[in-house]
């Protein structure tokens, strides 16, 4: 049970710790609105539960060397630019056109290397420690987790959502938008820097 607990808890923490994905839920429901917002929720939600089965399936029959994080992160510090520039284009809210594509949110995903070692590091072995104990642990774990993430996620940005009446007033829109852009760039910049840092010495 204290195990059971503990993947909800992890899904939880990692719904609450900043970083892109959160950030693009923020931008959606400023931009659209909380409910819009869910759009992006759930695709984050289904691209991480993609990479997270990938993992669990895989992890046994080959070991990822540390470099090809490096990379996942360095490419996901790409991404988290393109977005941030397309962010910091919005002038109000409403726009037409959608920034957070399911094709984008994928990229961000996959794409993002602390995301992995966080899975592969911390998830997969108390996921497979699960499995030793009851039948189908790990799809417990696995499940259990992505409703800790959607919980928090949706939570903290319904939050963030109620600002949205206050943000619209004069100039403060371009300017929330600004500040959200700017955010993804701090994102990115330290994607850039974990990637040097797994790079093996």
């Amino acid at each position: 049970m204290l195990q059971l607990m503990s993947a909800g808890l992890l899904g939880l923490i990692g719904g609450s710790v900043p970083g892109p994905m959160l950030a693009s839920a923020f931008t959606e429901s400023l931009n659209k609105g909380f409910l819009r917002s869910l759009r992006v929720i759930f695709w984050a939600m289904a691209s991480e539960t993609l990479v997270a089965i990938f993992l669990l399936a895989a992890f046994f029959s080959f070991r990822i060397p540390q470099a090809v994080f490096s990379v996942i992160s360095f490419l996901g510090a790409v991404v988290v630019v393109w977005l941030a520039t397309q962010v910091y284009r919005i002038r109000g809210f409403n726009e037409t056109g959608d920034i957070f594509s399911f094709s984008k949110i994928f990229l961000l995903t996959v794409l993002n290397g602390p995301f992995w070692i966080f899975w592969i590091t911390i998830c997969i072995p108390q996921a497979f420690s699960l499995r030793r104990k009851i039948a189908g642990g790990h799809i417990f774990f696995l499940i259990l987790n992505e409703l800790g993430w959607l919980f928090a996620t949706v939570f903290w940005t319904f939050l963030f959502s109620r600002f949205r009446p206050l943000l619209s007033q004069g100039k403060l829109v371009s300017k929330s938008f600004k500040a959200i852009a700017l955010i993804l760039l701090f994102f990115a910049g330290k994607l850039l820097f974990e990637s040097f840092e797994l790079i093996p010495r």
